[in-house]
């Protein structure tokens, strides 16, 4: 065995191994090749370390759900697995494993006539699946669901709907898992539309709501957090401000407690396509970064879903045209995943990031010798756990 993978052993053995997205991968892999409509993704991770993708797909005239699974980070991916087979549209999946075991999907649905939104559940890790359940009844259309469990244990619904005569988010939650259900509750009430909402909770138990808006003539960012589980939330604050369409955001806080919004964008030409985007803030949204571009193809980028897994990565899917061009192309699933442990952002994980850590171990914030990149998970101290991080990574790029 090598010097290097004896360092690797020893370190996993040591211990749990946390991190935070600094680089990203050169690699994006296509996860679909299906030849025609492949959108809407959800990547969730559940408690046995599995990655899942869920997803919607045109089937004939119908529009199905579909998930495949990776037991290995990504290294490979099971067979596509169909999750819905009625002769309508299911459409916007989310999903969240709660604290029981239990992973939930969520979606909308034309069954009825008009969207309704529709969830199954899983106690068994996909073995088995409960009947599709109708969550919400009303002849508007509700759109887009997001589904999280809070630290109280609630589960959390948050969605798009066009009962108020404009679009606006609403919630419903369950303490029982899904026994019983609150009624509804509108959490925006502007007269424009507030679309395709993002819901995550912080390490601070703040929840953050994160959605697409046109209320100043196109589509921007905005959010509003509540800090007491619901009962009440901050005003609307408008994150994006250019003349670029901002959609679809994906929200989520990484191990080293920065926020991260993804989301595309679409700048104001005629010959613009969309790209992927994100921007973070290191202090709870007191400030944030510039908006970073991720994806840079020629074809559209749209729709990403973003989520950190326990080893540290950060995924990103999302969905692309950019195959079978110059014709428009068929839609399908990409992903890309951070390259954790690459501290000096060379786009490799090697023996130079581990001389950084090593340069600055035992420093605590605030004394000399403390190298902020060094400090890998961003505890305030460069210890064991940083050297775990480049270790588990070497040799990736």
């Amino acid at each position: 065995m090598s010097a290097a993978a004896m360092l690797v052993t020893f370190f996993i053995i040591a211990g749990s191994i946390p991190a935070a997205a600094v680089t990203w991968s050169d690699s994006e892999t296509r996860l679909t090749t299906y030849p025609d409509f492949d959108g809407v993704p959800c990547i969730t991770q559940t408690n046995d370390g599995s990655l899942w993708i869920f997803w919607t797909r045109r089937v004939g005239r119908a529009y199905d759900l579909l998930y495949m699974i990776s037991p290995n980070q990504g290294a490979t991916w099971s067979q596509e697995t169909q999750l819905t087979t009625d002769e309508s549209a299911d459409v916007g999946v989310s999903a969240y494993q709660t604290s029981d075991g239990s992973l939930w999907t969520v979606w909308a649905s034309d069954r009825t006539g008009n969207y309704d939104l529709y969830y199954k559940i899983s106690s068994d890790l996909g073995a088995s699946w409960s009947e599709a359940t109708q969550l919400t009844s009303h002849p508007a259309s509700d759109l887009k669901p997001a589904v999280r469990q809070m630290s109280d244990g609630q589960i959390w619904v948050v969605w798009a709907s066009s009962r108020s005569g404009s679009y606006d988010l609403y919630r419903k939650t369950s303490f029982d898992n899904g026994i019983s259900w609150s009624d509804e509750t509108r959490l925006t009430t502007d007269s424009s539309l507030d679309k395709m909402p993002s819901l995550a909770q912080m390490s601070d138990g703040s929840i953050w709501l994160v959605w697409a808006s046109d209320r100043t003539g196109n589509y921007d960012l905005y959010y509003k957090i509540s800090s007491d589980l619901g009962a009440s939330w901050s005003e609307a604050t408008q994150l994006t401000s250019s003349s670029a369409i901002d959609s679809n955001p994906s929200i989520l806080q990484t191990i080293d407690g920065r926020i991260w919004i993804f989301y595309s964008l679409r700048k104001a030409s005629a010959t613009a396509t969309d790209d992927i985007y994100y921007m973070y803030s290191a202090d709870n949204g007191v400030t944030w970064s510039d908006n970073v571009q991720f994806t840079t193809d020629k074809y559209d980028d749209i729709w990403p879903s973003v989520a950190q897994t326990r080893l540290g990565r950060v995924w990103v899917v999302w969905v692309s045209d950019r195959a079978d061009q110059p014709d428009w192309g068929n839609l399908d699933i990409y992903c890309r995943a951070s390259l954790a442990g690459d501290i000096n952002e060379d786009n490799k994980v090697d023996i130079r990031d581990l001389t950084i850590v090593a340069r600055s171990f035992g420093c605590f914030e605030g004394e000399p010798g403390y190298d902020p990149a060094a400090d890998v998970n961003g505890d305030g101290i460069v210890e064991m756990r940083d050297l775990r991080i480049v270790a588990y990574y070497l040799g990736k790029t």
